[in-house]
């Protein structure tokens, strides 16, 4: 395991969302009018939600709560491209209202860790709370391997309003955990998000052209979606 890093500060995410076919009409219009990104320009996201027993991360998003926390492990590119030992980043978001705090942890995870263990199992836990060791964590035992979800994403920078711009889609849920979803399928929904993040919130010149496209502005989480979908099988 590497020497980890964190890194932490308030950054400002707004959204917009709708049906995945509005995609190549969205890509149109933000690729005229950002930069892509200088690094990862494009790419497979993947990460390991974990939450409690009690579902206690995702009723927070459900509920509309004004503080969240999201714990996950994520890492990048599709499972046959994929290390033996795999970057990762170990993550604890916490959000307050529109603002959002991240502690970010920087290792690495052999790639069967993270193709096979099982959600239901020890060997995901023990990884992400000895990275976390040295981050508070609102009761630590207590946290579980929930779901995977997966995704498609482009990156962008967009100059005038100095946001950083994802565009995600394919977005789906093939792993999850047995215990806390015991009737549960694998997800795939049929939705796209475009989101921009920057200091202040500001939206970027092609904002409103969002809406002509078919997105609307609010709030969308892949995680709670996907949960929600999967806890849907329990009624």
């Amino acid at each position: 395991m590497s020497a980890p890093q964190s890194a932490q500060g308030y950054v400002c995410e707004r959204k917009f969302s709708g049906e995945v076919t509005a995609l190549d009409r969205v890509i149109a219009v933000v690729g005229a009018a950002c930069a892509p990104d200088d690094k990862f320009a494009e790419g497979v996201v993947n990460s390991i939600y974990f939450d409690t027993p009690s579902l206690l991360s995702y009723s927070e998003k459900a509920n509309g709560d004004n503080l969240k926390t999201k714990l996950r492990v994520r890492w990048y590119g599709r499972d046959d491209a994929l290390p033996k030992e795999v970057p990762v980043f170990v993550e604890l978001k916490r959000r307050i209202g529109g603002a959002r705090d991240k502690e970010r942890i920087e290792t690495t995870a052999p790639r069967d860790l993270l193709l096979d263990a099982p959600f239901e199992g020890s060997e995901l836990r023990d990884f992400i709370m000895s990275a976390l060791k040295d981050i508070d964590i609102p009761s630590p035992l207590s946290w579980f391997p929930s779901v995977l979800i997966s995704y498609s994403r482009l990156r962008y920078y967009d100059h005038p309003s100095q946001s950083r711009v994802s565009i995600d889609w394919d977005i789906r849920a093939p792993r999850f955990n047995g215990h806390l979803f015991p009737i549960g399928h694998p997800i795939h929904l049929d939705s796209m998000v475009c989101e921009y993040k920057n200091d202040l919130g500001a939206p970027p010149p092609w904002a409103e052209e969002m809406r002509r496209c078919g997105l609307r502005f609010g709030s969308f989480s892949k995680f709670g979606e996907c949960v929600s979908r999967l806890a849907s099988f329990e009624q």
